[in-house]
């Protein structure tokens, strides 16, 4: 199953829903795709989605989830390799009215480089990025990202990074 979510960030992220409705044209896929939209005003066409899930429904998700396609936003993430899974990230780009500024396409290289998680620059590589999951997440290592408190240890770590580059 594959978990897109787009935060709740109130701007739109129509690109990225655009594009995972065109990949959901293969009914394949289509069938095994929960979409959390968001504030975004794209209406799926081959999809279904919620605009919000309950924390409840929203962990179920996360936990259920062979493959987790999210925005770049740090909770986000780090709900994903809290839980041991590689997040595929498509940061929100300020040139398409997706957030204030460029700081989640930021924040997403420098945790591409810590090979944290796969991300995804223009929206045109999602499919191929999807596809070549397994392939793509083999030299990963997330195994020691369950210890809460080292998670949130990290996380204000490469938040001030983020920050002092800023």
């Amino acid at each position: 199953m594959i978990f897109v979510t787009v935060g709740t960030h109130e701007d739109q992220f129509d690109r990225l829903l655009k594009e995972i409705d065109e990949i959901a044209q293969d009914r394949y896929l289509a069938d095994k795709i929960h979409v959390q939209i968001g504030y975004s005003k794209y209406e799926l066409k081959n999809l279904h989605g919620e605009k919000m899930y309950t924390y409840k429904e929203m962990d179920c998700l996360y936990n259920e989830a062979n493959i987790i396609i999210t925005h770049g936003g740090p909770a986000s993430i780090f709900s994903a390799i809290s839980r041991g899974k590689v997040p595929i990230v498509v940061p929100r780009n300020p040139d398409y009215g997706e957030h204030v500024d460029n700081h989640q396409i930021k924040f997403c290289e420098y945790m591409e480089k810590k090979k944290k998680i796969i991300a995804v620059y223009d929206i045109k590589d999602l499919k191929k990025k999807i596809l070549e999951y397994d392939n793509l997440t083999k030299d990963f290592d997330i195994s020691n990202s369950n210890n809460k408190k080292e998670f949130i240890n990290k996380l204000m770590g490469y938040m001030k990074h983020i920050k002092a580059k800023s």
